[in-house]
């Protein structure tokens, strides 16, 4: 009966492995592969049954096998059947085997993690960009009706014979202004929904932010009664980022802080500054941060926020994603993100930023 209940334990803790999402390896003291998961296999490219006999250094780290304790998680390189780097998120457990003293290893695929990343960013841009549309769209009528409304006067005074070289000047600026107005809404919505992965350049931190109050100033005012007060800097250095994934970052936070407001009105406050010499990495950092005047955070929810999935709002009103994507997305730029409640109410964000990567 012993036996049989030990083969039963055995075989539900095999089935258990093959059907992990993670990369399962099981060496014994030699070293030697005992068992491979699907999920192993895709990963160094060979079968579950080619994989288990092989010596473990033709893929691990030599360094790795040399370790005879737990390992926490560390990014590494394995390699493939055929040589192949890979990268990978590797940790390591110390199992017994009766007297023997074997090593389960799992690891999780660097480049499809970063690729499934890729995804949910976009995705969460995306999912924001219908009501950003609207925003935009409500945003687009008054240049275009000053547009049309000059154009018509133009052909009102042509028809008329009323027409002089001075007034004719005064409509062309008009449309000219309105005109800009109009490309730049949409040159800066349409830079937002496209993301073709982390591509860094000299900008403006203060063009960021204006980029987001582009997009979201127009909501806050006429649908939320939020107001949105700013004291950026004017002798900022540049900054090399991607301007468009630190643009989503703040189009977050202020999204956080309009809600959080909510349903009162409230004002939304935007800073920048650069981080003075004696607190600044080598290099420079330069800093940005959006307080509402909320209730703010509990203290016993503050380490929780960043967290995926993890949501103060009502059922159905929130993903749990805004903050952890901005979190990944300032870590990406080696930047810091953290939260706390301001002594004059609401939370405060700030997030600063190396001036170079």
């Amino acid at each position: 009966m012993v036996e049989i209940r030990r083969d039963s334990a055995v075989r539900l803790v095999s089935d258990l492995m093959q059907r992990m999402a993670s990369a399962i390896l099981v060496l014994n003291t030699s070293g030697i592969i005992t068992f491979a998961n699907p999920v192993a296999a895709d990963l160094l490219g060979a079968s579950s049954d080619a994989l288990v006999s092989q010596p473990g250094k033709r893929f691990l780290p030599e360094a790795l096998l040399k370790l005879s304790g737990h390992l926490q998680q560390r990014e590494t390189a394995v390699h493939d059947i055929n040589g192949r780097a890979i990268p990978v998120s590797l940790s390591m457990t110390p199992i017994k085997n009766g007297s023997d003293n074997w090593k389960l290893i799992a690891m999780t695929n660097l480049a499809e993690v970063q690729r499934a990343n890729d995804a949910l960013y976009h995705t969460q841009r995306l999912a924001g960009v219908g009501t950003l549309t609207a925003s935009v769209a409500h945003e687009l009528t008054n240049p275009l009706s000053i547009i049309t409304a000059t154009c018509s006067n133009l052909i009102h005074e042509v028809d008329s014979d009323n027409l002089d070289a001075e007034m004719l000047l005064h409509y062309i600026h008009m449309i000219e202004q309105s005109a800009w107005r109009s490309a730049r809404i949409v040159e800066v919505l349409r830079h937002y929904t496209h993301d073709a992965g982390l591509q860094t350049a000299v900008t403006s931190l203060n063009m960021i932010i204006e980029d987001a109050l582009t997009l979201m100033k127009p909501q806050f005012v006429k649908e939320y009664n939020v107001s949105i007060h700013t004291d950026l800097a004017q002798d900022l250095p540049s900054i090399v980022c991607d301007h468009n994934r630190i643009t989503q970052v703040l189009i977050n936070l202020l999204g956080n802080a309009r809600d959080a407001m909510q349903p009162d009105a409230g004002a939304v406050h935007v800073k920048t500054w650069a981080m003075p010499p004696n607190q600044a990495q080598a290099g420079g950092q330069l800093a940005f941060s959006v307080r509402d005047e909320g209730p703010g955070i509990p203290p016993a929810l503050l380490e929780q926020i960043f967290e995926p999935f993890f949501t103060t709002k009502p059922s159905g009103t929130g993903t749990g994603l805004g903050l952890f994507i901005a979190r990944e997305l300032v870590e990406q730029h080696n930047g810091r993100i953290w939260a706390e409640n301001h002594p004059d109410g609401g939370a405060l964000f700030t997030v600063v930023l190396p001036q170079k990567q």
